[in-house]
């Protein structure tokens, strides 16, 4: 019933109940409870232009607060307005929302055109999650979550991922959300990677961190140091905390990773190979080995032609070649 009332409400709070109206650009204030709050000089830049030659095309969407105006939806081309110092606006003028509708609106107008950076959406979906709560008086389920703010369950855990990180890191990520995409470092990304690794870790084989803000700074300095050269690297960490699931020694697996985790020139994928490489490279050649029996099952041994046929005896020889060592 939750979904069906916030939906409900949403309807009473869009384009077709709001008045088109010409407002003083000065008469008007950023929403505090927009998730975005970074915008990258040359997107701006772009805008600006646009506008300086051919005008605001899109009405931007406001609520008024006595004699001011609040944004829902188009604060960069407030800000644009602001900038080439023009009068007024074209906006659309909706009733004041509550708070948690004023979040969900954010999420839902913008969610569907734009991709926000996943930290600043992080921040706002915990309060989002606590009005959610409040209100219902229990804790809401991914799916309610994602049904109210459109955004994809896959996004909500993420943003959990994120949200569970000590604040010191929430700064550091901003401040590197504000330089060009070339020039991060410890981007979101980095920390999703890292997090959901050290998470299958403690899960598996906890006994394997001893101090899990002192392996972050350790795993850190690597990434810095390029020891560990792509975060994509940091899902064999859990690949080697499952070692037990793939009949793999876990003393060694723990053993590799206490010393990946200590400061030194280790590698995560030295440690991969040192501990379980040869176990996850024998599951996938079992995948491949059934997955292939079962075509040539399926063959028509009337058509087979000459070259695979070359294949498959090439193939029986390395397979004979494998039993008898």
């Amino acid at each position: 019933m939750e979904s069906f009332s916030m939906q409900r409400k949403h309807s009473e709070i869009n384009a077709s109940n709001s008045k088109l109206r010409e407002i003083d650009v000065s008469a008007i204030e950023r929403n505090l409870e927009n998730p975005r709050i970074i915008f990258r000089q040359q997107e701006f830049d772009d805008l600006v232009d646009s506008i300086f030659r051919f005008g605001v095309q899109v009405p931007v969407s406001v609520y008024q607060r006595g004699n001011r105006f609040v944004l829902i939806d188009g604060e960069r081309r407030w800000r644009s307005c602001r900038k080439l110092n023009k009068r007024t606006i074209p906006a659309l003028v909706q009733k004041e929302p509550d708070r948690l509708n004023n979040l969900l609106l954010m999420f839902n107008i913008h969610g569907l055109r734009e991709q926000w950076d996943l930290l600043t959406i992080a921040l706002k979906l915990n309060d989002v999650i606590k009005l959610l709560e409040a209100k219902e008086k229990k804790p809401p389920t991914e799916i309610i979550i994602s049904q109210n703010t459109g955004l994809s369950r896959a996004v909500i855990r993420r943003c959990k991922l994120l949200l569970d990180l000590p604040k010191k890191y929430h700064s550091l990520i901003l401040k590197e959300l504000h330089k060009p995409k070339s020039k991060q470092v410890f981007t979101e990304d980095f920390f999703i990677e890292m997090e959901r690794s050290l998470k299958t870790v403690e899960r598996a084989i906890p006994e394997a961190i001893d101090d899990k803000e002192s392996v972050r700074k350790v795993l850190m300095g690597k990434f810095r140091s390029k020891v560990i050269d792509n975060r994509v690297h940091f899902r064999k960490i859990a690949k080697i905390a499952n070692a037990k699931k793939v009949n793999g020694d876990v003393e060694a697996a723990k053993g590799a990773l206490h010393k990946l985790f200590s400061n030194n020139r280790y590698s995560i994928n030295e440690a991969f190979e040192d501990s379980v490489s040869d176990l996850y490279e024998e599951r996938d050649i079992l995948s491949r080995i059934t997955t292939t029996s079962t075509r040539i099952r399926q063959l028509d041994h009337n058509i087979i032609d000459e070259e695979v046929e070359i294949a498959l005896s090439d193939l029986i020889e390395a397979a004979k070649g494998a039993l008898e060592r």
